[in-house]
């Protein structure tokens, strides 16, 4: 098996870890391709493991705070904004408990 692959395979099982509950087998092989993948998330796809963790019943905050320090926050929201997909109200919520600074700095952005 190619490494593109592994790492793909890796991604999907991600995905299932988050949906499944367990959010630190998702968030682990999330941040192991973040850092040595072929197959890096992008800001969407981060954002849809972080959904199916709320799905899984949980929403993960280390995948959140993960986005929030990668920049990746204004992005999704100005994706959302323009319609390319939807945001869940809990993703919002998550945006609303952040401090002061970082919220400006979010809103700012966007």
């Amino acid at each position: 098996m190619t490494k593109f692959v592994e790492q793909f395979d890796m991604f999907m099982r991600a995905h299932d870890a988050f949906k499944s509950g367990r959010n630190s087998e998702g968030l682990s092989a999330t941040l192991f391709l973040l850092a040595n993948g072929v197959v890096k998330p992008n800001a969407r796809e981060l954002y849809e493991l972080w959904e199916s963790s709320v799905y899984g019943g949980c929403g993960s905050e280390e995948l959140f705070l993960t986005m929030l320090d990668l920049g990746m926050i204004p992005q999704i929201l100005s994706d959302a904004k323009a319609g390319s997909f939807d945001v869940l109200a809990e993703f919002v919520d998550a945006v609303g408990r952040l401090d002061e600074d970082a919220q400006y700095e979010v809103l700012k952005a966007v």
